[in-house]
């Protein structure tokens, strides 16, 4: 299995040969499928049926989590546009923040599919 990790905070000069070598041992109770199944459920409950979900990146950091990138998704249109991620813990498949990030994940959606009209331009008088 291939998993992709997020590192930050490194320094790395260029121009140098680097060997990156990491060892994790950690059980993962979750797997990216259920992942996916718990940021569906996730956005069905608090976000509409307007969004779909792509496959999750495995993130290390104070937890170990799975980031599962949304997608806004309207039903006619099908997938568009990358709105946002959820984030489930990879230990107890709890999804983070859900309710700040699905009010977040809906404000964005709303402003793409009802964007605000164009104010007219000022008309000068001559």
């Amino acid at each position: 299995m291939t998993t992709v990790v997020h590192l930050s905070g490194a320094m790395v000069p260029a121009g140098v040969a680097v060997e990156v070598e990491i060892k994790i041992h950690a059980r993962l109770n979750i797997s990216p499928y259920v992942a996916k199944q718990k940021a569906n459920v996730c956005l069905a409950l608090y976000c509409g049926q307007s969004f779909c979900v792509d496959e999750p990146i495995l993130q290390l950091g104070e937890r170990i989590t799975w980031l599962v990138p949304v997608w806004l998704s309207p039903p006619r249109e099908g997938r568009q546009t990358k709105v946002g991620e959820l984030l489930v813990d990879a230990q107890t498949g709890e999804v983070l923040e859900s309710g700040e990030r699905c009010r977040v994940l809906k404000q964005i959606a709303n402003a793409l599919l009802h964007p605000a009209p164009a104010a007219p331009p000022d008309s000068l008088s001559v």
